[in-house]
Order: C-alpha cells, then sequence, then structure tokens
C-alpha cells in the first residue's frame, strides 16, 4: 500500500487526469468559456474554449514541479540533515499534487458549466482546508531543511527548536484545516472566507512566536 502512495506513476496520473476530463468535455464546451475569477469564484474573464489548454497545462507543469522537489528534497537540501523516511517526502508531494489536480480538475468542470450549482470556491477552499491539515500531519515528521515546513532563522538553526515548534504547528495545522475545510463549503463564501485567513493566521502566527519564544528561552 505505501509503495502505491509514493509512486511517481500514481503522481503522473493526477496531473493527466484534468487534461483528459478536459478532452472528454471539450466537444460539448460553448465558443466563450470563463478564463478568469475574481475572489467569490465568479467568473469576470472570458475566452475561446481552446484556452482552457493553457490553464491545465501551467497548473500541471507547476504540480510537477512541486511533485518533483518535495519527493526529491533528500538529495537537494544543502543542510543534509533531512534524514526522515524518505517515503515521508513523496507522500507529502503526492498529497499536494492530488490537491493540484482538483483545482485544475473544478476550473474544467465549471468552464463546462458542470459547476455552475455549487461553485467552485466550495471546492477549492475545502481543499485548501483539507491539504493544511495533511501538511499537519506530516509536520510531525519532517526534519530541518530549506524547502519546506516553518523556515524561521531560529528553527534553521536549532534541531530542537524546530522539532519542538513543528510539534505545536501539527497540533494546529489538523484540526485547523478539517475546520476550514467543513466551514468552507457549509459556509457563504464570504464568512467561509474570511475564517480561512483567520484559522491561516493563526496556524502560522502562533508556531512563529513560540518559536521566537524557544529561542529566547535557550538563549538566557
Amino acid at each position: 500500500m505505501r509503495r502505491i502512495f509514493t509512486s511517481p506513476v500514481l503522481a503522473l496520473l493526477l496531473l493527466v487526469a484534468p487534461a483528459i476530463l478536459a478532452a472528454i468535455l471539450y466537444p460539448g464546451l460553448p465558443e466563450t468559456i470563463p478564463i478568469h475569477f475574481n475572489a467569490k469564484g465568479q467568473a469576470d474573464g472570458f475566452g475561446p474554449k481552446s484556452s482552457i489548454w493553457i490553464h491545465i497545462s501551467i497548473l500541471s507543469v507547476v504540480g510537477l514541479g512541486v511533485y518533483l522537489l518535495i519527493s526529491n528534497i533528500h538529495k537537494i537540501d544543502p543542510k543534509k540533515t533531512a534524514n526522515v523516511s524518505v517515503d515521508t517526502y513523496k507522500t507529502l508531494a503526492l498529497a499536494i499534487t492530488l490537491f493540484l489536480s482538483i483545482i485544475n480538475a473544478s476550473i474544467v468542470l465549471y468552464m463546462s458549466d458542470a459547476l455552475k450549482n455549487l461553485g467552485i470556491q466550495n471546492i477549492v477552499l475545502p481543499s485548501v482546508g483539507l491539504l493544511l491539515a495533511v501538511i499537519g500531519y506530516f509536520m510531525r515528521n519532517i526534519k530541518p531543511n530549506y524547502f519546506i515546513g516553518l523556515r524561521l532563522p531560529w528553527t534553521l538553526e536549532d534541531d530542537e527548536n524546530w522539532a519542538a515548534t513543528h510539534q505545536l504547528a501539527a497540533k494546529l495545522w489538523i484540526p485547523g484545516g478539517i475546520i476550514i475545510a467543513v466551514v468552507s463549503f457549509a459556509l457563504p463564501f464570504m464568512t467561509a472566507f474570511i475564517i480561512t485567513v483567520l484559522f491561516t493566521a493563526i496556524m502560522i502566527i502562533v508556531p512563529a512566536v513560540y518559536s521566537y519564544r524557544f529561542f529566547k528561552h535557550k538563549k538566557v
């Protein structure tokens, strides 16, 4: 089972899935489709249906780059202390790839009017919440590195600070991400958006302040 979640083949399938979906829906797309969305998830820009391939390509390339970066951190990180299991990084990379693929597929469905009764924001914000929860889960095992995690001056210079800060962050990010996912799906967009911003700020600021206080206390 672990090999499935760390397989680059699965990551590749996730990345091409939106393109396959687009190919299936393409003949039925209107000649003009929404290509840009405002903060409320409403279409405010339109273009020819062929432009759907540009959007798919951009997110797919970004997803591939993120997957390759995170799954190979153990090879390229200059600290050479990220000695956590390689499978952990590959699983995290796959989770982020899944998130980007969901967003990509949601855009395709929205362009085809398949989500007109749901709204793209009802998929994007819950997906963000679940991704934060997943990242929080992996924070417990992420070792000091320059690419992922809470890369603060105090955490990068002190392994004990890094470990304590990320243990606290995990306790905040897991429930915080789940709460964001639930309220984002159940509440009106603006209310859900405000809650998402507020919770995300708390999830970042609290561990950062804790890390600094840890540093000051240890320095005394």
